[in-house]
């Protein structure tokens, strides 16, 4: 096993997967249903909200969103800022237009390198009987 330090609080620990250590999973635990059970109570309550009716700090439910631990199907005002262009969004890390534009380059280079990789198995020269 590797030890490593906790990303978190520094603590070293046994990893296993995560790069926290157990204790913080637990504490990230509590929070995700002290954020939950909030939500149950106050379903129309945004991130601002939630952050000061929970006492949870407003970076850390973005990131428990956007690394798919707390997940909001029923909470449309719990949205937070895109990564790359700054527009609200509701899952991820980038906005539906923004994850769009980036499937299109992607799909784009791909089909280029395809091209490219084709036209490079074409070598000019002869063949020869021997």
């Amino acid at each position: 096993m590797a030890i490593a330090n906790c990303k978190q609080c520094g603590r070293l620990y046994n990893r296993t997967g995560r790069d926290i250590c157990p204790q913080c999973i637990r504490e990230q635990d509590e929070m995700v249903h002290d954020i939950r059970q909030f939500l149950k109570k106050n379903p129309s309550a945004n991130i601002h909200e939630t952050a000061d009716g929970t006492g949870v700090p407003y970076i850390t439910i973005v990131d428990m969103i956007r690394d798919g631990r707390l997940v909001l199907r029923d909470n449309p005002n719990m949205s937070y800022p895109c990564e790359r262009c700054g527009e609200p969004t509701l899952a991820g890390r980038l906005c539906s237009k923004c994850s769009h534009e980036l499937t299109e380059s992607l799909s784009q280079a791909s089909a280029g390198l395809r091209e490219k990789n084709n036209q490079g198995n074409k070598v000019p020269g002869f063949f020869s009987r021997s």
